[in-house]
């Protein structure tokens, strides 16, 4: 455990250095991958110290010399994800090439899984997290993260085979056993879904939406058949372009993207609020890639809503869920992570552009409160 620890400081705190030692690292280009793991590995360690430097003149630095830090490290963070990748790839060539036979090459490849899940990453985690079990590595805390991020992606029988070994293993974080809590249940409601889904894509005639955002493309299908009230709000303002330049103002690691507010705070709408249809018997659940409205109380929804990052049980019956992305999952692991409340949040991403590609025939209009 103890270099999956490290590893994960490395990760989450490190990385957003590597790539001021990315010359060095691009010169792994050898024959041999443990030399060319080696190299970036070497280039890691080395901003190891660089980063205590950083931490310690941060701490002890008057108000403007810390801004000026900040800035450094926020300019950093964006350069880091460029040498990241390099990093997985050497080190899987080199697990690959001589398993379990480099303790660095073993841990570091550990720390990215536990990173891919605290990413929300969790498609990654679980491929990677595959790889170095079919291997026999004995680290106890992989069938935990394996676990997570198979419940996270809604394969629940997955999830159970990794979550039991883990519990045998006594290797369950709390995390992991949240997940094994709710695997009965989430079963029972994922069966009900995909019947759904399967009837749905027989009849192949939900509207679907395109968000052009900042970091990629995210296309959603929408459940006009359970929150039609919901859709035809949304088809609409999607329509009016009203959508378009928002920001995800608010992003919570391991829960949602929220945005669809036009003041950029969680506090503004498009003028009108609709009726919620979370209350109905028919109502769909949230997993993974959900589309839900956000409201602040009953029939108070307008024009914000929350795209899941996984299953999400405690709003189940609460929120309307409206619809589910179909394409872009991987888009919604690189959203800025925001929390507005906290003091020096990042710069949020946007929805540069969203379009409405398919509708049935007949107008889409928000039927309002009071209406």
């Amino acid at each position: 455990m103890k270099h999956t620890v490290t590893l994960l400081v490395v990760v989450t705190l490190l990385a957003p250095l590597l790539l001021a030692q990315e010359n060095d690292a691009q010169q792994a280009g050898g024959t041999d991958p443990a030399e060319n793991f080696a190299k970036v590995y070497s280039a890691w360690k080395e901003l190891d110290a660089k980063i205590g430097v950083v931490v310690k003149a941060y701490r002890g630095a008057n108000v403007n010399r810390q801004k000026e830090l900040v800035v450094e490290y926020e300019a950093l963070v964006k350069q880091s994800a460029q040498l990241v990748p390099k990093l997985r790839e050497t080190g899987i060539a080199a697990y690959k090439a001589a398993p379990n036979k480099d303790e660095n090459i073993s841990g570091t490849l550990v720390g990215l899984v536990a990173n891919d899940v605290r990413q929300d990453e969790y498609e990654s985690a679980l491929e990677l997290a595959n790889l170095l079990l079919q291997n026999d590595c004995q680290e106890p805390s992989l069938h935990a993260f394996a676990g997570i991020a198979a419940y996270c992606i809604d394969d629940y029988d997955t999830a159970g085979t990794h979550l039991a070994a883990a519990k045998a293993a006594e290797a369950l974080t709390p995390t992991a056993e949240q997940c094994l809590g709710d695997l009965d249940k989430a079963k029972e409601l994922w069966a009900v879904e995909q019947t759904l889904r399967k009837r749905e894509a027989d009849a192949d005639d939900l509207p679907r939406v395109k968000f052009e955002t900042s970091k990629g493309v995210i296309l959603i299908e929408l459940f006009e058949n359970e929150a039609p009230q919901a859709v035809g709000n949304f088809v609409s303002l999607v329509d009016s372009k009203f959508y378009d330049g928002l920001t995800f103002h608010r992003v919570l690691p391991g829960f949602m993207a929220q945005g669809g507010c036009p003041l950029g705070t969680g506090s503004g709408g498009p003028g009108y609020e609709i009726y919620c249809e979370c209350y109905e018997e028919s109502h769909r659940k949230h997993f993974r890639g959900s589309l839900s409205m956000a409201h602040a109380g009953r029939d108070t929804g307008g024009s914000q809503f929350f795209l899941t990052f996984k299953r999400t049980p405690h709003l189940d019956g609460r929120h309307t869920v409206f619809g589910r992305v179909i394409e872009g999952l991987d888009v919604l692991g690189q959203i800025q992570r925001r929390n507005p409340q906290q003091g020096g949040a990042p710069d949020p991403d946007k929805i540069v552009k969203a379009e409405v590609l398919r509708k049935r025939d007949h107008e889409y209009a928000p039927k309002k409160l009071g209406e």
